[in-house]
């Protein structure tokens, strides 16, 4: 079983789409987003209406951007304990505004976390592991393997998949893998869209990180353009 791996998604179809490309040219079997399909950039419609084409492929589940459309915006921001501006409370619902029904109906079916098996191997897939509460769990870019085993002590598995921080971080201890592949939609002074190939075959596992180039001009020229509700602060951070 092959998997092609992606996370925070961030509507940036231009970067989802190259790598969709490159999962064709690989031949996965199952595509697993981890997460934060939507929020951030200027495509949410066109990014969720392209996983609805491949959903017999597709396992997902929701992120907090996900849970910022369905359940309404945070007063505290994941640890940072800080209040969102206006402005982008603003570009929250300016990303939210340009989702059709079909495509809220969508998120709105996607699960906190999912349990799944192939070839013998447990699967934990998450946005981020959560307190009892519903919140995050401490927010670390790059986990230790030690870290990991505490972020995920509540849940059993053989291969944890996550997202959130948008860093790439792989650990693996003894027959148990920890991956976040980074984020897919937020290039971070880069010109990429990351993702990951899992392999597994008759209980062996076998993990690749994948960088794919995409025109990542053609994405900030149409955010200029938009000059939508905190669209100089998102360049600044998140491109």
């Amino acid at each position: 079983m092959k998997m092609g791996i992606i996370t925070d998604i961030h509507s940036n179809i231009q970067a989802l789409n190259a790598v969709l490309n490159e999962f064709e040219k690989i031949k996965v079997d199952k595509i697993i987003c981890c997460g934060d399909i939507i929020g951030i950039g200027i495509n949410p419609e066109e990014t969720v209406q392209v996983l609805l084409h491949i959903k017999d492929k597709l396992i997902a589940v929701m992120g907090n951007h996900e849970h910022y459309l369905l359940n309404g915006l945070p007063k505290e921001i994941h640890d940072d304990k800080r209040k969102m501006s206006n402005e982008e409370i603003e570009n929250h619902k300016w990303n939210h505004s340009k989702l059709s029904d079909q495509s809220i109906d969508f998120l709105r079916q996607l699960k906190i976390s999912e349990n799944i098996q192939f070839e013998g191997k447990r699967f934990f897939i998450t946005h981020y592991p959560q307190k009892t509460d519903g919140t995050y769990k401490k927010h670390i870019k790059n986990p230790s393997i030690e870290e990991n085993k505490e972020m995920f002590k509540e849940n059993d598995a053989d291969i944890f998949l996550y997202g959130h921080t948008h860093t790439f971080c792989v650990n693996k201890n003894n027959d148990k893998w920890y991956i976040n592949v980074g984020s897919l939609g937020c290039p971070m002074n880069s010109n990429i869209a990351r993702a990951g190939v899992l392999d597994v075959y008759k209980g062996e596992v076998q993990f690749k990180s994948i960088k794919v180039e995409y025109n990542i001009k053609e994405v900030i020229d149409e955010i200029n353009e938009l000059k939508f509700p905190f669209y100089e602060e998102i360049l600044k951070i998140f491109y």
